[in-house]
């Protein structure tokens, strides 16, 4: 380490060089780095403050949410688009934090989920494991004719080729958008490329704003042939799943928090906790905003909690990954991941729905309690 600014890291699978711009951040407060088991991509940035992969304290996952809604100043109704899976909670973060000044702040994801409902478009992330995002059609819940701003939103940035694609679409599915905004905790990409996006999309203004931004250089250094482990979530996902979280748009500021019920329908409720347990509240692949809100409620309540999250991307023990539970899913056909579980604290898992829970075998394996999301009366 040379400074604050600069880094260099040794991974299992090569080597990457990291420069950042000044900011308020450093590299060390914000990202630890992993290797991909990932022929496409050998290298992983994994966020300290998103509770994906590594446990953190809902206070500063929230604090990130309204810093990035800083940046952006919505004028006119809005749409914040959150990129699965990693990004859908952060997404949702960001446009709960525009509420407070603003009414009409409409929320929408990508998904890996795949059913019969007419689609808005879809895009290819090449370099992913799982490289198919669709976007459904949330015509119905969404002014579509008045939306000035667009807010896409990732956890990190590096080629840009991916919200390349979603702005294409999201131009050509909103006719009136105005401004795209493509908001993330990190971006990678040259002042060069950012300049050659906004060249490309003349009929709208194209922003970029991060928490940190700077430039990487990986170079491979070891033979190791990487392959995708068996039974990689690389296809949609045919699982059941809930349509009032956001995959066909919601209005921001109608939603709730939501209840958590077990498979005996008993609530999940403060009063049941023991404040004298460390918690750990582990969110759900694309389901991570209610449980985010659920392990929130806890802090501000003066519980010892931490939030992190299952994902479906294969990541190699080390660096940033210190340990590493995997289960393959039946609800999803795949092997899931739960990375940097504390071992001291007690873990509560929160499923998008009854379905889910019954088919993981998560919470059996790590003999824990389990609950699902209540359905809206």
């Amino acid at each position: 380490m040379h400074n604050q600014n600069q880094c260099g890291i040794t991974l299992q699978t090569g080597r990457l060089e990291v420069e950042v711009e000044p900011s308020a951040h450093s590299i060390e407060n914000l990202l630890e780095f992993a290797s991909r088991e990932n022929p496409k991509r050998a290298y992983l940035f994994v966020s300290k403050v998103l509770g994906k992969y590594i446990p953190c304290k809902p206070s500063t996952m929230r604090s990130s949410y309204r810093e990035l809604a800083k940046f952006i100043e919505p004028q006119t109704p809005t749409l914040v688009l959150g990129v699965a899976e990693t990004a859908t909670g952060l997404g949702a973060g960001v446009a709960h934090s525009f509420c407070q000044q603003h009414k009409e702040i409409y929320f929408s994801q990508t998904t890996r989920f795949k059913k019969d409902r007419p689609l808005a478009f879809h895009i290819t992330e090449k370099h992913s494991h799982a490289p198919q995002h669709l976007i459904y059609d949330f015509n119905n819940n969404v002014p579509t004719a008045t939306i000035r701003d667009v807010v896409l939103v990732d956890d990190e940035i590096s080629t840009g080729n991916t919200l390349t694609q979603i702005t294409q679409e999201v131009t050509d599915y909103l006719p009136n958008v105005e401004r795209i905004h493509w908001l993330s905790l990190v971006n990678w990409m040259s002042r060069a490329r950012c300049e050659e996006i906004k060249a490309q999309f003349s009929r709208v203004n194209i922003h970029f704003e991060s928490l940190l931004k700077g430039e990487f250089n990986f170079k491979k250094t070891s033979n190791q042939v990487i392959e995708f482990p068996r039974a990689t979530a690389t296809e949609l996902s045919q699982a059941h799943c809930r349509w009032d979280l956001g995959r066909t748009g919601i209005c921001v500021n109608k939603t709730s928090k939501g209840s958590f019920i077990n498979t005996q329908k008993e609530p999940l409720t403060l009063a049941h906790l023991d404040r004298n347990t460390p918690y750990v509240i582990v969110g759900t692949g694309e389901f991570s905003y209610q449980p985010f809100l659920f392990a929130e409620a806890m802090e501000q309540a003066g519980f010892d909690v931490l939030f992190e999250s299952t994902g479906r991307s294969p990541i190699l023990k080390g660096g940033g990954i210190s340990s590493k539970v995997t289960f393959f899913d039946t609800c999803h056909q795949a092997n899931y991941y739960l990375y940097n579980l504390p071992a001291e604290r007690t873990p509560i898992i929160l499923y998008e729905t009854l379905e889910q829970l019954e088919g993981s075998p998560l919470h059996k394996l790590l003999n824990c309690h389990a609950y699902f999301l209540e359905d809206a009366r």
